[in-house]
């Protein structure tokens, strides 16, 4: 994936922040040290297409060129715009093949500019220059790729190459910060600039990275992992849609957006996978090595934070979970092997803050105990499977943390007696995971009578938050049975060294529009509670909450809160909630 910006090497107006600034009036936003600034220290032109230079001056600024060729236009105000001028360049036709330069001389007062200018005979984009290299270094910095263009451009570049925003755009340079190479090999990737008048002129410079050094610690136990996970996140409608990366809405992940997530507090990430949509030879279940690649890109930008990241086998068209309520299937099971094979080599140089989840929501078939049996032991024996194939692998995987999903990732249906986690060779390494959605009618329900004549969506959860009247307050799942169902995650596995992932929880956001009566205020106060309360009793009964986020709650460009009730809600459960370890 490429990210694309438009830079605007025109002229610039009042949206461009000028570097320094003073006036002899009574205009106090001015410096006290100067009287002058131009928008740009240089300007290319493409045969005698004009430009414009915009100056910010005390009084009317005089201009002068050094060159005969090169022709000035008279300071124009303005309008609106107070102490700016609009000064028009332009040049002869140059009649020679090599661009020709010369300088602008901008003077208010005292005070002088110069602006250098460079003629080609067509429109143009160059490339001057990368500093400090085209060949990054392994464990992150920063470059500017310096550049000639001879009006607006578009610059593309790699996803793990962020450009830095500041203060003023200078036309002729755009600069990026990237992270430690944490993948698998070494990287290239391609800047390309082009220009807007004409796509067909471009430039572009290659620029490489090779692997930085990673650490191949995996001393934690399970236990000592989960309590180091303060709160997770998901990764929600994005890399496991079976139609490619943010096929179904949410944007493609980028470095900023993990950045982003940091900063509100989450210090985990789950990130669903489709793998079985990018098989590039079914007859060998062979994976995309680009997708591949894409994956351990995106592990990179998590672990790049210092966040653990959690990656799985999703839904992916229900290939793996939907078929164990028909029993276990030897086509199936040599998927799962082979799949695991590949992503398990792939990423197994990142050290214990990947950790391994081997499914996502297994089916149980709830017809009679034989169903019962039979969809029960396709799922264990897909997990044993699992956890044969990473361990197969070696290296970092001998000691990874691997994670287990009961029955739809249900609570009772993990504690009723019929699943059993699979055996490791290696103590001390396996978690559990379930999700938790209750109650339905308040975070799944999208519509009245949708499950049922009489069903209605329910809007208030809390005892605190009920509005009096109404027949949209919960009445069931708040806090005491929320409790009680967390409660027996830690009787049946905490309590034997099992740490319990929830994997998912979260509740709709609702839309006025959509309801007769909508009291607003108690709603967003509901889910903030129901966030909180969760992500509390979670942590208190010794489960790893990750919440399920798909960019409603978080603006996946950057990472920051649509929705700070919410967030802030998790952050506070989080806070007040203790792991038992």
């Amino acid at each position: 994936m490429k990210i694309k910006t438009l830079f605007l090497t025109l002229a610039l107006c009042a949206g461009i922040s000028f570097t320094a600034c003073s006036s002899d009036d009574d205009d106090k936003s001015w410096s006290e040290a100067t009287k002058l600034e131009v928008s740009k220290t240089a300007i290319s032109l493409a045969g005698s297409a004009s430009q414009t230079l915009v100056v910010k001056a005390s009084q009317t600024p005089a201009v002068t060129a050094d060159v005969d060729w090169l022709h000035i236009g008279q300071p124009i105000p303005r309008q609106g715009s107070k102490n700016l001028y609009d000064i028009e360049v332009e040049a002869d036709v140059n009649p020679g093949y090599e661009p020709r330069t010369g300088n602008i001389t901008v003077t208010c007062g005292a005070e002088k500019s110069v602006v250098a200018v460079t003629q080609f005979a067509s429109e143009t984009v160059l490339i001057a220059g990368v500093t400090p290299s085209a060949q990054l270094n392994p464990n992150g910095g920063s470059i500017v790729v310096n550049y000639s263009s001879t009006g607006d451009v578009v610059v593309e570049a790699p996803t793990w190459l962020t450009q830095v925003q500041s203060k003023a755009l200078t036309e002729n340079s755009v600069e990026f910060s990237y992270n430690a190479n944490l993948t698998a090999a070494a990287r290239t990737g391609e800047i390309v600039i082009t220009l807007v008048k004409d796509n067909s002129i471009t430039a572009s410079v290659s620029v490489s990275q090779d692997k930085a050094e990673q650490s191949s610690d995996m001393s934690s136990t399970a236990k000592e992992l989960a309590a180091k996970m303060f709160a997770g996140v998901n990764i929600g409608n994005t890399m496991e849609p079976p139609t490619g990366e943010g096929s179904w809405g949410a944007a493609k992940v980028n470095p900023q957006y993990i950045a982003g997530l940091k900063a509100l507090g989450f210090n985990a990430v789950r990130v669903p996978c489709a793998w079985d949509s990018h098989v590039s030879d079914p007859a060998t279940n062979t994976i995309d090595p680009a997708w591949l690649d894409r994956v351990d890109e995106v592990v990179s930008y998590i672990v790049n934070e210092g966040m653990y990241a959690i990656v799985n086998i999703h839904w992916d068209g229900g290939w793996l979970e939907e078929s164990c309520v028909n029993g276990y299937d030897e086509a199936v099971d040599k998927k799962q092997r082979d799949y695991w094979t590949q992503i398990a080599s792939k990423l197994n140089h990142y050290d214990e803050h990947l950790l391994f989840a081997g499914m996502n929501e297994p089916g149980q078939q709830d017809q009679g105990n034989a169903g019962k049996e039979q969809s029960v032991k396709a799922i264990m024996a897909y997990q044993q499977t699992f956890v044969d194939a990473v361990r197969a692998t070696g290296g970092n995987n001998a000691k990874r943390c691997l994670i287990h999903q009961t029955p739809f990732t249900n609570i009772d249906k993990g504690v009723e007696g019929l699943y059993s986690l699979p055996t490791d060779q290696v103590a001390d390494r396996s978690l559990v995971e379930v999700h938790f959605y209750d109650p339905s009618d308040f975070t799944l329900m999208s519509k009245d009578g949708e499950w049922g004549a009489g069903s209605t969506v329910k809007l208030y959860w809390g005892a605190a938050n009920h509005v009096s009247g109404s027949d949209r307050n919960c009445t069931w799942g708040e806090e005491s049975y929320v409790d009680a169902q967390f409660k027996k995650m830690q009787d049946a596995y905490v309590s034997k060294g099992v740490p319990v992932i929830v994997g998912e929880y979260s509740s709709a956001i609702r839309s006025a529009s959509a309801f007769s009566s909508f009291d607003e205020a108690a709603w967003k106060a509901s889910r903030a509670a129901w966030n909180e309360y969760i992500t509390k009793s979670a942590k208190t009964h010794g489960c790893v909450p990750f919440y399920w986020e798909t960019g409603g709650d978080i603006n996946r460009s950057n990472g920051t809160a649509f929705n700070s009730y919410a967030i802030d809600a998790i952050m506070a459960g989080a806070q007040a909630g203790n792991y038992p370890f």
